[in-house]
């Protein structure tokens, strides 16, 4: 266990070695205090924001939000941290070292999980620290707009299913930088069908067929506000397919690098 961590030390210490995770990182909460400006002096009704509450759902639930954002950046780093290793020849000096392949691999997921965890904390409490400052503390037990619960409810709801979709989308970002040598392919696709995903699964919503997709199952929020994109489908089910997908991904990821072949 001790090796591991100091896999996942190693490992860390690549990704915060580059200027540009500090780049990142300094972005989350620019980016916020660029929204509370915005709700505070814009005078647009969409934007309008009572509460820490409000502003937090806000940036969590809007269409785009600033979840959307951490995982951007943490689909970067979990797109290129396998790939880089194979297209930078470092591969070979990780190979050497007495640990298996899956040991390995699994030390890079678990770092990149780990970054994205701490770039979701980081922009929780940014928000709800700026959000309290700009529009106060107070909220925390009126009923949500549209909703049998309160905002405290409605607002905990929503962190835990954006995470689960964070998850889902970096796995597979992932995935990409096993299976492709070049981090730029990997973070292409991978940006790709962030991007996308939820226009394709719009597209495809009047095929029944298209609720086995992994991006018609991740915005489990729209359970919360009672708007499926299938009148069929149900969270229970949503997660069900997301963790097959999450399997599927993980053992393609493992198969892939466990299989490769490094000359060294």
């Amino acid at each position: 266990m001790l090796n591991f961590i100091k896999l996942v030390q190693n490992e860390g210490i690549k990704i915060f070695t580059k200027i540009g995770t500090w780049v990142m990182i300094a972005f989350i909460p620019i980016l916020v205090i660029a929204a509370a400006f915005l709700c505070k002096y814009a005078n647009q009704d969409e934007l309008t924001v009572n509460n820490v509450w409000e502003f937090l759902d806000l940036c969590l639930s809007a269409i785009p939000n600033l979840m959307d954002i951490a995982t951007l950046f943490t689909i970067i780093v979990a797109a290129g941290i396998v790939a880089s290793e194979f297209s930078g020849g470092t591969i070979k000096l990780l190979l050497i070292r007495p640990f298996s392949r899956s040991t390995i691999l699994l030390s890079k997921f678990v770092t990149v999980l780990l970054f994205g965890v701490g770039l979701m904390l980081l922009l929780l409490l940014t928000t709800f620290l700026t959000g309290g400052m700009f529009f106060g503390f107070d909220g925390a037990s009126e009923l949500h707009a549209g909703a049998a619960f309160s905002n405290v409810a409605y607002s905990w709801k929503a962190i835990g299913y954006s995470g689960i979709e964070m998850i889902v989308m970096v796995t597979l970002a992932f995935m990409f930088s096993s299976v492709f040598r070049a981090s730029s392919m990997a973070i292409g696709i991978s940006l790709f069908f962030l991007l996308t995903s939820g226009q394709l699964a719009y597209v495809l919503k009047q095929f029944e067929w298209s609720k086995f997709l992994i991006f018609a199952n991740t915005n489990l929020l729209s359970y919360v506000d009672g708007m499926p994109l299938i009148a069929s489908m149900s969270l229970s089910f949503s997660l069900m397919i997301l963790a097959c997908y999450q399997l599927l991904f993980l053992a393609l990821a493992w198969y892939v690098f466990a299989k490769r072949d490094v000359s060294i």
